[in-house]
């Protein structure tokens, strides 16, 4: 890992605890990111769901619930104090259908195809190398799954694909 990436995931590790002091806050304010993203990527009851860059737990833990029992939810985040706390919360609020994974969004241990979904809500733009992240989103979804990226710019923008084969 350069310098620089280590700084940034430095940042975020001291940064995860004012995540989750304001956690209620930080959730209000990008439910309508949250919704939009779900929307896009038709996320439903019983589907299985990757969420790349989870911070402090969402949109992973609006989703679990979304999912339900008969789906579940895989966090992932490089940055060992977000999934700390991302953990914690689930735990607190009783959810049992999330796993969770410490990872960079470029480099996903999972097999080929394994997700219905997979989305990140405000985490692309810090992806280390987009490209191969973009392509590893893909690899993992299912064929007809979706994968959607709420990233901020300008205007809002969800970034969506579906992945079919021909």
């Amino acid at each position: 890992m350069i310098p620089e990436e280590q700084k940034v995931l430095d940042a975020w590790q001291t940064s995860a605890r004012y995540w989750d002091k304001y956690r209620a806050l930080i959730e209000q304010m990008f439910a309508p990111l949250t919704s939009g993203l779900v929307e896009e990527a038709r996320i439903g009851t019983g589907q299985e769901v990757l969420d790349i860059g989870g911070g402090s737990g969402e949109p992973s833990l609006t989703i679990s619930s979304i999912v339900g029992p008969t789906g579940s939810l895989t966090y992932t985040d490089p940055v060992a104090a977000m999934v700390e706390t991302a953990q914690a919360e689930a735990g607190s609020r009783g959810l049992t259908n999330i796993h969770f994974k410490q990872c960079s969004g470029d480099d996903l241990p999972f097999a080929n195809r394994t997700f219905d979904v997979a989305v990140g809500r405000l985490s692309a733009m810090f992806f280390v190398d987009p490209i191969t992240a973009v392509r590893e989103a893909l690899r993992v979804i299912r064929e007809d799954g979706y994968v959607s990226f709420v990233v901020w710019g300008p205007e809002k923008l969800i970034l969506s694909f579906r992945l079919s084969q021909t």
